[in-house]
């Protein structure tokens, strides 16, 4: 399986398979597993994540490791090949959960960069615009 890049507003209900969609103003990422297990990967861009796209190929960087599947599926996905690498063991895969976590919540403490907070309030702008365009008299 190939996987393409394709930029959008939200990430939609339903992906595709071999789709990897890509939020920048939201900052997340989404496709269904590699192995074809069906399973929604959610990825948090650039806090644990980088897309990029060449010639509408997606690649992402590092390693997406789905612990939260029976799957245990750990691969990359570069220019859209992707490339696999040993599947996690249950313990694997809970340690690396609770490596996640604990990472999250450490940055959770750590008060936001201003270049975040400025890129948040140009998107709540954005948003409110949008709303308003919708209720014009």
């Amino acid at each position: 399986m190939r996987y393409s890049y394709q930029a959008v507003d939200r990430i939609p209900k339903q992906l595709n398979p071999g789709v990897v969609y890509h939020s920048e103003e939201f900052e997340i990422g989404a496709l269904l597993c590699a192995c074809g297990c069906g399973h929604r990967v959610s990825l948090l861009v650039p806090d644990s994540h980088q897309i990029t796209s060449v010639g509408g190929l997606a690649t992402i960087h590092p390693s997406i490791s789905v612990c939260d599947a029976p799957c245990k599926s750990h691969y990359f996905i570069r220019a859209g090949d992707v490339d696999w690498l040993p599947a996690f063991s249950s313990a694997m895969a809970a340690a690396t959960m609770q490596q996640q976590i604990a990472r999250h919540a450490r940055r959770d403490k750590e008060p936001m960069p201003v270049t975040r907070r400025s890129r948040i309030k140009v998107g709540l702008a954005k948003a409110f615009r949008k709303l308003l365009s919708v209720f014009r008299w």
